[in-house]
């Protein structure tokens, strides 16, 4: 088995697991994207579209899974690169049917008008927010031992390895050759210190609002450290495996506090009708510039909102910016 078969399978295999888990990763007010009473979740109905959920998404996945095995056997890389949007395209489609019969059997309950509901912001930033400045000390660090070590890089070094652990990817001593990675890390921070303050103040008070904005402090220090990686390999090689080990830990911790924090969580009040295929929110009427997920744990933006374009532009913007700068 080859390094790219194995994670386009473990890929496909991931995909399969969060989906097969969406039903039960959403609060207790909704299922399937639907407002429900309480007690609906435990009931003979709703267990029936769970399992009819997951048989499909089950199905979707094992044929990722033998689809990747085939073609990556048949010589064809670029159909196997495919296979794991199989479980994600059938898992879309499955979850919509059983959220059009949820709509069809499920009663009703009272929701509060968002307009009566408090106003979004209201208490200032944690203490321990203090720590989301340290992810923007490691390009620092990065990029001052760089400048410590000139001397010391080659005129070329390598940026990639393949599957085989071979170099397959060169880079040129300049400065953006040698400090393009942590100067576009100390970027990419700043962008999701924005969409934290902006996600924190934005939204109501609730109780993944605090554990979110700490879960987007640990993807600092995540992408701090990858990029900080990348931005020494003109002098020092870091095999990918390592930086694997974090991001792994990291994506399996946070699955398994969405389990348990989603199924613990009452949920946000929110329109039914306000919300498109059960993942996109609009609503004119909100002020709230995020509101909270109805699958999954944490926020979505507001597109009924203004400033929520603006936002929008200002990341997009940045993003661009950062590739730009760094391709050129």
């Amino acid at each position: 088995m080859t390094g790219a078969l194995l994670i386009i399978l473990l890929t496909c295999a991931f995909l399969g697991a969060i989906l097969l888990l969406l039903p039960r990763l959403s609060p207790r007010r909704y299922f399937f994207a639907i407002t429900v009473p309480p007690e609906f979740r435990e009931s003979d109905a709703a267990r029936a579209a769970v399992r009819r959920y997951r048989v499909r998404v089950g199905a979707a996945t094992a044929a990722a899974l033998a689809a990747a095995w085939f073609a990556m056997a048949a010589g064809n890389a670029v159909s196997a690169a495919f296979a794991p949007m199989i479980p994600v395209v059938a898992g879309l489609a499955a979850f919509l049917l059983e959220r059009a019969k949820v709509r069809r059997i499920a009663p009703r309950p009272a929701v509060v008008p968002v307009e009566a509901q408090p106003a979004p912001g209201g208490e200032g930033l944690p203490r321990w927010t203090i720590l989301g400045a340290g992810p923007f000390l490691l390009p620092v660090a990065t990029a001052l031992y760089l400048r410590a070590h000139w001397d010391e890089i080659p005129d070329s070094f390598p940026v990639h390895w393949g599957a085989n652990g071979e170099p397959n990817g060169w880079a040129a001593k300049t400065f953006r050759g040698v400090y393009g990675a942590p100067l576009f890390g100390a970027g990419l921070l700043v962008l999701i210190a924005i969409l934290g303050l902006a996600m924190y103040y934005g939204s109501r008070h609730g109780p993944v609002r605090r554990p979110m904005l700490a879960m987007l402090i640990g993807v600092m220090y995540l992408i701090g450290l990858a990029f900080s990686s990348v931005g020494l390999m003109p002098l020092v090689h870091i095999p990918a495996a390592v930086l694997l080990i974090p991001f792994a830990a990291f994506l399996v911790f946070l699955l398994a506090w969405s389990r348990r924090a989603g199924g613990d969580a009452t949920g946000e009040a929110t329109p039914d009708e306000c919300w498109i295929l059960g993942g996109i929110y609009y609503n004119r009427n909100d002020p709230a510039l995020f509101v909270q997920k109805r699958f999954g744990v944490g926020y979505t933006v507001n597109f009924g909102n203004r400033r929520s374009w603006v936002l929008l532009g200002v990341l997009a913007g940045g993003i661009a910016a950062l590739v730009v700068g760094l391709l050129w």
